[in-house]
Order: C-alpha cells, then structure tokens, then sequence
C-alpha cells in the first residue's frame, strides 16, 4: 500500500469522493448540509418501500436527480493506481455477469453513525459478531451498534488509554471474532480485548518507520487457540496468539503486504499486496508453494471459499480473479468492478456468496456457485467495510461519506414469495 508519508494528503484529496451535491439555495455550506442531514436519523424496509432512499438523501430538495447524479459519477470517479498500463487487454477478460439478482433486501439504516476511514485504500472497518451485533471505527473509537436496540455504544476507546506512544492511535484496520476485538494501528501498533471483560492490552507489531497494519483477521489454529493473522507494510505477515499476545510465527516477503487468508485447513495462505502477483504459501514452512498471476495493479483483498477450494483476489485493477486449487496457473473467472478498486472481499460462511466492495458506491454480492448471477448494491459515497453475519442471514455495509455515511443492514431473502424475485 502507499506509504505513510502520503496518508495525510491522500485522505483528504480527490483519493476520498465525499459527496458535495448542489442545494438549491444561497447557503450551500457544509454546516447547512449537515443540520438538513440530522432531522433524519433512520431509513426503514417500509420507508424504502414508500420512495425514501436508503441513505436518507432528499433528491428533491437538490438540482439533480439520483439518476443525474449516477450518470455523472460513473464519468467523474477516478480510480486510484499504483501501475499505471492500459487495461484494453484486462477487460476482454471480465466475465459478463447478470446483475439483476436480489438476495439480500434492504432492512434498514442508522444515520448519525458512520465508520471513519483513516487510510483510503484500507477499507476492513466493520465486522459482524453475531445477526443484530456490528463493530465499526468511529475516529479512534470503536463503537457497536446493536440493531434489535436501535443503539450503539462504545466497546473501546482509544482517545484516551496507558500505552506510552508519543503518536495518536489511527485505526487502519479491525478484526472481531470469536469473543476478541482486535484493533490494528497506522504506526504498527495494536489493541486487544475481550468483548466479555474491560482490560485492553497494547503492543507493538512491528517498529518500522513504514510499519502500517494493513490487515487482521481472527482465526481457530488447527490446535484449537484463537490467532489472528495480521498483515503489515513492513513486507511481513504475522500469526499471534490471541490469549497470550504472542507471535507465533512471521513471514516474510518482497513487497508491502495488504493482506493474508488462511485456507480452512490451515495449511495454506494466501497473500497479497504491492505486487501484481499473489502467492500461496505454506503456513508450516512459509515456502511459496505457487504464484497467482494475472493482475495489473496491486492488490488489496483475498479470500478463500469455505470449502477451500477457491481463492478470490482483489485488486486495484478493478476486477476479482478466482483461482481453482486444482489449477492455480490461471484464474478461471474474471470479476469486474464499476467505478474503482476491489478494496474488501468476503465469502459467506455458507459459501453460497462472494461480497465484492469497490472504494465508494458499490457492493456487488456474487452467487459464488456459479458466478454467472449478481446483486449489485448502489449507494453513494466511500464504502469503509462490508460484512456478513455469521449465520449469513444478514449482511452490513459502512458508509463512510462525510454528510450521507451511515450503516445499513440488509437481509436475506429468504420466505417463499422473496425467493421468487430473485430469478425474475
């Protein structure tokens, strides 16, 4: 990923599309849009239903459609590279995919809460604990909205904490998963906690000036404790031990890494970052066991199907490619995005499903048994994570847009007379 040096101009330059929509009237500050914004704190299924939209953004009340609007940022959103070549050869290869499918149904949206996105090509900022239970960043907080009490609260602060660092803790990245809140930092540090007693330890991933946490997840190890494999700038991955904080084994590679996934046999791992290719390793001897090819750009998303047998990368040349394991030499399909890079990437632990989150304004949800049928999800504004629930029931999604970001939850259709819409 990019270097330090450059988070603080990139984050608040054209990199971060917020949107800045026309009022049709003489005070057009943001402070105006702001207060027209918090007479709304909530979208429902049956506000959708009557018009509303999902966001909550009066179209009426501004000189532009919805539709204007879309049209318009299709053309005007740039796309962030690091390799710079033409894609005339890229794109013959994308998969042509339908995309009217409907598996998930909007439920519904909290509005005054939205996650904060410190690094713009770090977007693994939500994670779902449980059907009603979702954590997300909120500056240097943590906070956990709960969606049956219509509440959040804070499940970590580090505004104020006894780690001696002379530097603010930035939040670049999240994990939580079985019982543990796992927190990665901008300078290589960490925070960890239980979700079920109060004291936070603080560590050190790595003290390299370029040590930024790109990447956590949360993991069983095959002798049954609870690691999370972290992924850093330094050009390393790392397995520590949650319950003792300890690392346990380190990888090392030539390039930055943005992000590793653990096969669920745990025997392999795949890793991606500021090269063009992936590799699979060995997690028992870190040996490459072979070399995923055919990105332009980097990369900054990977995933392994439940079952094992597929791997998924996401890259900054706008598409997914999906290795088979008996064959890794070429990818066997070919995703596309829209507007921009593939920031996240998440198999539903069921495996019926691939969520595919591109920088702003589109989630794509893929049937991963065949590829050849999508949902695509159109909001605007910067997507900061996208997360299934553990049951696969629901699936959340971060908005990160200074005036419109927000949390929406989405359901999966599922009664008798839902799963007919899905193939209309």
């Amino acid at each position: 990923m990019s270097d330090l040096v450059d988070v603080d101009d990139v984050t608040i330059n054209e990199d971060m599309h917020n949107l800045d929509l026309e009022w049709p009237c003489t005070e057009n500050s943001s402070s105006e849009r702001k207060r027209s914004w918090y007479w709304l704190r909530e979208v429902t299924a049956q506000d959708a239903e009557n018009g509303m939209d999902v966001q909550g953004i009066t179209w009426d009340a501004f000189n532009v459609t919805r539709q204007r609007y879309r049209e318009l940022r299709l053309i005007d959103y740039k796309n962030y590279e690091n390799v710079q070549r033409p894609h005339d050869d890229l794109k013959k290869e994308i998969k042509s995919v339908r995309t009217d499918a409907q598996f998930y149904k909007f439920k519904y949206t909290t509005l005054p809460h939205r996650c904060f996105i410190v690094h713009f090509q770090l977007r693994n900022l939500l994670w779902a604990t449980g059907r009603n239970d979702v954590f997300y960043t909120h500056s240097p907080r943590i906070g956990h909205w709960n969606s049956v009490m219509k509440k959040s609260k804070v499940a970590l602060d580090l505004s104020y904490n006894n780690r001696s660092a002379e530097t603010p803790f930035e939040i670049s990245t999240i994990a939580c998963k079985y019982n543990y809140l796992l927190v990665g930092g901008l300078y290589g540090e960490y925070a960890c906690r239980r979700l079920d007693a109060e004291p936070v330890q603080f560590g050190t991933i790595t003290t390299d000036t370029n040590g930024i946490t790109n990447h956590m997840d949360i993991i069983e190890s095959r002798t049954g404790s609870i690691v999370s494999v972290i992924s850093s700038n330094d050009k390393k991955s790392r397995i520590m031990d949650l319950a003792t904080t300890r690392f346990i084994e380190t990888y090392d590679f030539e390039w930055a890494v943005n992000c590793t996934s653990v096969n669920p046999n745990k025997d392999l791992l795949c890793v991606v970052g500021d090269n063009t290719d992936a590799v699979v390793v060995s997690s028992d001897t870190g040996k490459t066991i072979t070399t995923l090819k055919g990105h332009f750009d980097y990369s900054f998303a990977c995933c392994w199907s439940p079952d094992g047998k597929i791997i998924a990368t996401g890259n900054q040349d706008k598409t997914t490619r999906l290795y088979d394991i008996r064959n890794m030499s070429k990818a066997f399909d070919v995703l596309g995005a829209k507007i921009g890079a593939v920031r996240s990437l998440h198999f539903s632990e069921d495996g019926r499903y691939l969520a595919m989150a591109e920088p702003a304004d589109f989630v794509h949800i893929f049937d991963a048994h065949t590829f050849e049928r999508s949902q695509v999800i159109d909001l605007f504004g910067e997507i900061a994570g996208v997360t299934f629930t553990p049951d696969t029931d629901g699936l959340y999604i971060a908005n990160a847009d200074e005036n419109y970001g927000c949390i929406l939850e989405y359901e999966k259709i599922s009664s008798i007379n839902d799963v007919g819409n899905i193939f209309l």
